[in-house]
């Protein structure tokens, strides 16, 4: 293995255990000897007949290789020997284990009606970590309400390239104001969590901590998830992860016309990238957004933050985005 993976304890050899939940017993002898440190991994890339890459600090090549054999008995094992409960998801590419890790999976498509497909043969998996990193938004929060003594939340859009963060920050945003922070005080927050990323769901259960006052929906889509908490849960803030589509951007106009405050994210780099995006258009258009995050990363893997106001005034320079000590 190469250096610098961040191996630990007296010998340099003790793989953190919590590594060793992906893999069938008979597989986890190489992990165990790896010394890699879950808290730094942020992805696992298994590739058929390929090295294992790691990605966390950087990219690391590990010493071990898994056949197709292997492929199946890993995807096995994660599903529980119960492949076919897991079917709707994989239609999806995906499946969520237990703690909120999302297992992207690819390789040999067969068609699975409805125009969608599902993966016959996995050869590819990415074994994507949930963290959680309690008070990375703290110095970001104060930014996102109204200077009132109410302290009503703005509406805040979370401009991030993939990898840099942004679900991670969205989640802690989402305890904050939820449990209250700062002297502002804590509301109802509904979580739209289609795939289960945000609060980690595993069979609709928050394994991460999101909140004193919030509740999660998981599966289904946004739409469907908004008019469920609009209509029974009163929520004060809706947050959405990944404006991916227009039909996203229409259940967010919908939030925004019952009252709600939206805490949503979407993949870019600034403001400007994404006002040409076509989801983003009429949102923009009618300025409902308040609040730009704008979340970046340099050659050191260190992540920043921004934040800018309707008008794209910067009320907020660039900030390195870390859990207090």
């Amino acid at each position: 293995m190469e250096q610098g993976t961040g191996a630990k304890g007296g010998d340099q050899m003790a793989a953190d255990n919590r590594i060793l939940q992906f893999f069938p017993q008979g597989l986890r002898v190489g992990w165990e000897r790896s010394g890699v440190c879950f808290d730094q991994v942020q992805e696992i890339r298994l590739r058929v007949n390929q090295a294992v890459r790691v990605l966390s600090d950087r990219e690391h090549r590990l010493p071990m290789i898994y056949g197709e054999r292997e492929m199946e008995e890993i995807f096995r094992y994660l599903c529980h020997d119960s492949v076919y409960a897991y079917e709707e998801e994989r239609k999806q590419g995906y499946i969520v284990v237990e703690g909120g890790h999302r297992i992207g999976i690819t390789g040999e498509l067969t068609t699975a009606g409805n125009g969608r497909f599902i993966a016959k043969y996995i050869r590819y998996m990415n074994i994507r970590l949930a963290h959680e990193h309690k008070g990375i938004a703290k110095k970001m929060i104060r930014y996102l309400y109204h200077n009132t003594k109410e302290g009503e939340p703005l509406n805040t859009l979370i401009i991030s390239p993939p990898g840099v963060g942004k679900t991670t920050l969205l989640r802690d945003t989402i305890r904050l104001m939820s449990s209250g922070s700062d002297g502002y005080r804590g509301c109802n927050v509904g979580v739209i969590d289609e795939r289960g990323e945000i609060a980690g769901a595993y069979r609709g259960s928050a394994m991460l901590d999101c909140g004193e006052r919030t509740d999660i929906v998981t599966g289904g889509d946004k739409q469907q998830g908004i008019s469920i908490l609009v209509r029974t849960f009163a929520p004060r803030v809706i947050a959405i992860d990944e404006i991916g589509k227009s039909a996203d951007a229409e259940a967010i106009l919908h939030a925004g016309v019952s009252g709600c405050s939206i805490l949503a994210t979407v993949h870019g780099n600034s403001i400007e990238d994404i006002r040409h995006k076509a989801e983003m258009e009429q949102i923009l258009h009618l300025g409902l957004i308040d609040r730009f995050v704008v979340l970046s990363i340099d050659a050191k893997m260190e992540r920043y933050f921004e934040v800018y106001d309707r008008e794209g005034n910067r009320l907020c320079g660039r900030n390195l985005l870390q859990v207090p000590a």
